[in-house]
């Protein structure tokens, strides 16, 4: 199966769209325009914490979170990536299971960023963006396509050479989103190969996923205290 042209590709728009406007709400509520920090914005109100989740039940910060960005040039660099990967993916799955792998894949994220920093503000779309890679090269290795014959290979790469070695990165959200991502695709390759692809078999692997990780991300956050 190779991706097809559909008239379906608003969903990625309506993402980029919807981070835009949050970001534009958060500025006028106090967020900085370079990223900085502040005490004031909706950064501090919704990012992924595992302290405010676990403290005050802000269970929803597990999702919100990954609709958040420290700056423009955070949510620029994103927006762009959604922009490529969201189009290319779309296309190939249909709008439905591209909406599940994505958010699914956001909340893996979110999972793996309360594992390794519960007491950090996390915020960024580069959890669910690194699902969409992963559920991509997922895809291609079930067709036998190898992922450095496509522009995929080098830009899961780069961007995994970036996670492990820039700091001030969520290494653990990218990771988690990854492996969201992989799992959800894997499924979709899967009845893809067997010639038996519905609609269904993405969105269930990504409920699945996005159930475990809920529920591994509330135990995460209860962790905050033991690494202060």
């Amino acid at each position: 199966m190779v991706p097809q042209r559909t008239d379906t590709w608003y969903v990625s728009y309506v993402l980029i769209a919807a981070n835009v406007v949050v970001f534009i709400v958060g500025m006028a509520m106090g967020d900085s325009l370079n990223g900085g920090g502040t005490l004031d914005g909706l950064v501090v109100e919704a990012a992924t914490w595992g302290a405010a989740i676990d403290v005050y039940n802000e269970w929803w910060r597990v999702f919100t979170g990954g609709f958040l960005h420290h700056g423009v040039f955070h949510l620029a660099v994103n927006m762009y990536s959604l922009y490529i990967l969201g189009l290319a993916l779309e296309r190939w799955l249909g709008r439905v299971p591209f909406t599940a792998v994505y958010l699914s894949s956001l909340v893996s994220g979110s999972f793996g960023a309360l594992v390794e920093t519960p007491n950090s503000l996390v915020a960024g779309a580069s959890g669910a963006i690194f699902g969409l890679m992963g559920a991509y090269a997922a895809l291609l290795l079930t067709q036998g396509v190898g992922l450095f014959q496509t522009p995929i290979g080098p830009i899961l790469a780069i961007n995994l050479v970036i996670s492990f070695t820039v700091s001030g990165i969520s290494l653990g959200g990218h990771i988690g989103g990854l492996v969201g991502g992989v799992l959800v695709g894997a499924a979709a390759a899967q009845a893809i190969r067997k010639q038996k692809y519905t609609t269904a078999t993405p969105v269930l692997a990504a409920i699945a996923v996005a159930a475990a990780s809920f529920a591994g991300s509330l135990w995460a956050a209860s962790r905050w205290l033991e690494v202060l």
